[in-house]
């Protein structure tokens, strides 16, 4: 079956040296990352090559250039298997831009180049589900390049290999002309209309018949149409709601892919931003459905903005775009790749066969969410989620603006792991935690994530120790306990807690934690301010290395616990 198993991406747009994406077989392709990152222009790239539009008419304009330089080049290389050009076997199509000249060749896998022809680019075509699905432009025939258009094209081409059967439908159609016929103003206005045309292109070579059909004989099936229905009767897509319209678009969408699967062909599908429109149940169910879409031929493709869609079970089919200097970058790792790095940054025991599963079963949405943030800060649970964003933002220091996502990970256990996955795709981490010992008391946990993020063992008692803020390259430890740590810091932190206590009762420590954080001044928090300014820091850095890690400490008046 033809598929796609890689798109290269040189000089477009906002990608400047080449990105390389590999394609898994059977497993739908995620692209996720920041807004802005470089999602779309991945998927421009792939249409340009091998969607509707030939390629070689492709005339682009300034800002296709990378850097909108327009004496660079642009290249886009779709590397593909079971494809065939005049009887040999073709290793990739390639587009390239230079000088203001498009060219599209297929390398043969004897290295030989030649220009395609649209039935070697007809076996691997590829659908876009814009953002916009537009289900009424693509359920008419308002142009050749709308699904139903070219659905219906080629179900004609199957029908009328058979003459028999064509000469059939051709005397059933004329049966039905004859029924139109009858219609005493249809035939009055039909042969009003061929009398006027007639009368106005007398002095033309060529002569015109108007004949009004129901059935058009270069395409029989053009007199099908799709409409909606609800309890039995026709509807308009106007009275669909948005999100209906999307579902039954993406239905009509796989059908379409699926119709011709047996033929040896493949199609690619791609689908922008599925969850638009979608409340999170029905986000939740169309991400299920992903990986039945993906099969008899279909290659699925998503961008998404939504962490419903990221299994990490399939991990190698996940791709995280972003920016660095404007400029966009992608990620894409293995199970073999994240085992190596979780092994290298002290997860001994961590191997290929496991570890997806491992990772999987821990993701909450959350978690997941990680995925699409600029930077990361993990935290032990619920206070230090609630409380940390609130006290950062009267700093000055607004995560959400920044795009920086504070994610509780389940305890000091969890802190390490999810560390090791979020670096190993280049996303910028850090790791917050107590050396409250009522889970820990061996200090195995700690130990770990000191290990991890690159601090060898004779540093490690100086954050092991510490009954207050304490800052290392990627690790923040806040003393004793949270609570603790904040009571010797802020002289009224404890005076709010108790307020807290005589309004609402005794409550849980992460709605008192928010409660007080959203109280507190500017001034009353700038003891905090070192580690409000690292945070911020994370979305300039580049990833923590394993290296010997900076100490900061913060200054603390005596507090009680």
């Amino acid at each position: 079956m033809a598929a796609l198993t890689r798109l290269d991406v040189n000089g477009f747009r906002s990608i400047g040296d080449e990105i390389s994406i590999r394609f898994p077989a059977g497993k739908p392709i995620v692209i996720v990352g920041e807004n802005n990152a470089g999602k779309s222009n991945i998927i421009r790239a792939l249409d340009h090559v091998l969607g509707d539009r030939w390629p070689g008419s492709w005339a682009p304009e300034d800002h296709d250039y990378h850097l909108r330089n327009t004496d660079s080049s642009i290249r886009i290389t779709c590397g593909v298997t079971e494809v065939s050009h005049r009887g040999s076997p073709v290793d990739c199509f390639e587009l390239t831009s230079e000088g203001g000249t498009t060219e599209i060749n297929v390398e043969l896998t004897t290295g030989n180049r030649q220009w395609p022809n649209n039935e070697t680019r007809g076996k691997l075509p590829c659908v876009v589900i814009s953002a916009d699905r537009r289900l009424s432009y693509q359920l008419s025939y308002a142009s050749q390049w709308t699904m139903l258009s070219k659905l219906m094209h080629r179900f004609h081409k199957v029908l009328v290999a058979d003459p028999d059967r064509r000469e059939r439908l051709k005397e059933h159609f004329d049966g039905l002309h004859e029924l139109f016929g009858a219609v005493p103003e249809y035939a009055a206005f039909a042969k009003r209309l061929k009398s006027e045309v007639e009368q106005l292109g007398a002095n033309m070579p060529y002569g015109l018949e108007v004949d009004f059909s129901a059935y058009d004989p270069s395409n029989f099936f053009r007199s099908l149409r799709v409409h909606p229905q609800l309890d039995g009767e026709i509807r308009t897509f106007d009275e669909l709601g948005t999100g209906q319209e999307q579902i039954l678009a993406l239905g009509f969408a796989y059908a379409y892919a699926a119709a011709f699967s047996g033929s040896g062909d493949g199609l690619i599908l791609v689908i922008e931003e599925p969850e638009a429109h979608l409340h999170p149940l029905a986000q939740e169910w169309l991400a299920s459905q992903l990986h039945r879409f993906t099969g008899d031929g279909v290659q699925v493709v998503i961008t998404t903005h939504s962490p419903s869609f990221i299994d990490i079970r399939n991990l190698d089919a996940l791709v995280l775009v972003s920016k660095s200097g404007g400029v966009t970058e992608t990620a894409q790792r293995t199970a073999q790749q994240l085992a190596d790095y979780c092994v290298s940054t002290g997860a001994d025991k961590a191997t290929a066969d496991s570890i997806l599963e491992h990772y999987d079963i821990n993701a909450t949405p959350e978690l997941r969410a990680g995925f699409f943030a600029r930077a990361i800060v993990l935290v032990e649970g619920r206070t230090e989620s609630f409380a940390l964003p609130s006290l950062l933002r009267t700093l000055g220091v607004d995560m959400n603006r920044l795009g920086i996502a504070c994610i509780p990970v389940g305890g000091k256990g969890n802190l390490a792991k999810w560390w090791r996955l979020f670096t190993a795709f280049g996303i910028p981490t850090l790791v917050v935690f107590d050396n409250d010992v009522s889970d820990d008391g061996k200090a195995t946990k700690r130990c770990d994530v000191l290990s991890a993020v690159g601090i060898d063992e004779a540093e490690q008692s100086d954050f092991l120790d510490a009954d207050s803020l304490v800052l290392g390259e990627a690790v923040a430890v806040m003393g004793t306990d949270f609570e603790h740590t904040l009571r010797g810091l802020i002289p009224t932190y404890e005076t709010l807690e108790m307020e807290c206590r005589d309004q609402h009762g005794a409550l849980s420590k992460p709605f008192i934690a928010r409660w007080c954080a959203e109280r507190l001044k500017e001034n009353e928090c700038e003891p905090l301010r070192s580690l409000a300014d690292k945070i911020a820091r994370l979305v300039e850095a580049e990833p923590p290395a394993a290296a010997p890690q900076q100490i900061v400490r913060s200054r603390t008046r005596p507090g009680p616990r």
